[in-house]
């Protein structure tokens, strides 16, 4: 599986699903101790927070295609 696909599924994924996921990730690499967990406690508040921002108008965003094709231009 290619990295385009296994994001193509994630992005298909429901959001609450989403978010699980990245605690998920987020905790496999703090326990390499790269992350702090309460660092990472407080982050994955903040993505539900302006989660639900997004979801009331309160907030605009950009849309994941954009951020990917902005994040491989960068690393190019």
């Amino acid at each position: 599986m290619t990295l385009e696909n296994l994001e193509a599924e994630v992005l298909a994924l429901p959001k609450d699903s989403q978010a699980a996921l990245l605690a998920r990730l987020l905790e496999h690499l703090g326990k390499s101790g790269e992350i702090d967990q309460e660092v990472a406690s407080i982050w994955a508040e903040e993505a539900e927070l302006r989660d639900q921002e997004m979801d009331s108008g309160k907030l605009s965003g950009i849309s994941a295609e954009k951020v990917f094709q902005q994040i491989r231009a960068f690393l190019q």
